[in-house]
């Protein structure tokens, strides 16, 4: 082989090497949930344009792309401590913190490029988004170690927010059909809420020893696990609340029990970190948290969807 056809293969090597760190830097395998609040707002108040959806959609990827990124970036020397993230690249030295922070802030920059292009009237919406989350991750606010505060933000952040920025590519937002979208939004709140009390189970020992007084660390995993399933129960059985109100059409109620065979490994494992709440149980519950909730997502999302098309 030629020298230039080696240098050629070596930097189509290298290039492909790098763009796969930055995806990997981004953990979208973490905010799937965040992209199902989006798109479950996207349809909510009816199919958008698709055009605009597009932009929309890129613009709120390269956003909660970016926030993961710079909670990296902040959390780096408390993620070496951490079991489960001391692989990620910015705590493992794979990835510069200086190259992480430019990724992150070159992510915003897109994002609000794209809102610019599509609908300037989202700008407010994305800015409360991303600040909201860099309260969450850097100084001096830093409210992921605020006990209690800390899931209602990842509720409201990773539930509500994103639910509203889909929601808001539709039609405007006026104060009634604002009303609706924040009392829809209360499952997906929950679970969210639910789903970061999960992640900090996962984190105690490593919050525990840096000093980072989540709301497990404050009142144990045992409170934290009872918490968890608390919220996760008031995730299911809100939607039957709102059938009873009549602010629900009975004819989504069987989407609630399509999933339920999905539910049944989680709770078996839920209910072995209930009697015994050690790392080990933490992460075996989280990975089938992840791997089920993935498919009721995609059920619902089909449901839901096939339901605006089909409009029954």
């Amino acid at each position: 082989m030629k020298t230039s056809q080696l240098v050629n293969t070596f930097g189509k090597f290298h290039y492909s090497t790098a763009l796969k760190q930055y995806v990997k830097v981004t953990r979208i395998e973490s905010w799937l949930g965040w992209i199902f609040s989006f798109s479950f707002g996207c349809v909510f108040l009816g199919l958008p344009s698709i055009w605009h959806m597009i932009f929309i959609s890129f613009a709120f990827l390269f956003a909660t792309a970016s926030v993961f990124v710079l909670n990296q970036f902040f959390d780096r020397e408390d993620d070496k401590e951490n079991v489960i993230k001391s692989d990620l690249l910015v705590a493992s030295g794979k990835m510069a913190p200086r190259t992480a922070l430019v990724f992150s802030f070159s992510l915003i920059a897109f994002c609000l490029v794209l809102v610019i292009s599509a609908d300037v009237n989202l700008i407010p919406l994305f800015l409360i988004y991303l600040a909201f989350w860099t309260a969450y991750s850097a100084p001096p606010f830093r409210l992921k170690a605020v006990p209690i505060v800390d899931f209602i933000i990842s509720g409201i952040g990773a539930g509500l927010l994103p639910f509203l920025i889909g929601a808001s590519i539709s039609r405007p937002l006026t104060n009634n059909l604002l009303l609706v979208i924040l009392l829809s939004a209360i499952p997906l709140i929950l679970a969210h809420c639910s789903g970061h009390i999960l992640q900090a189970l996962g984190d105690y020992e490593a919050d525990r020893k840096a000093g980072i007084q989540t709301f497990v660390v404050k009142y144990g995993r045992k409170k934290g696990a009872v918490l968890m399933g608390l919220l996760s129960l008031a995730t299911g059985v809100f939607p039957f609340i709102y059938a009873g109100f009549g602010l629900l059409s009975l004819s989504y109620i069987p989407l609630f029990f399509i999933p339920l065979s999905f539910c049944i490994p989680i709770a078996r494992r839920y209910i072995n970190v209930l009697g015994d709440p050690t790392t080990e149980n933490v992460v075996t519950l989280h990975k089938a948290v992840r791997k089920y909730g993935i498919l009721i997502m995609f059920v619902v999302g089909i449901y839901v969807l096939a339901g605006k098309i089909l409009a029954f």
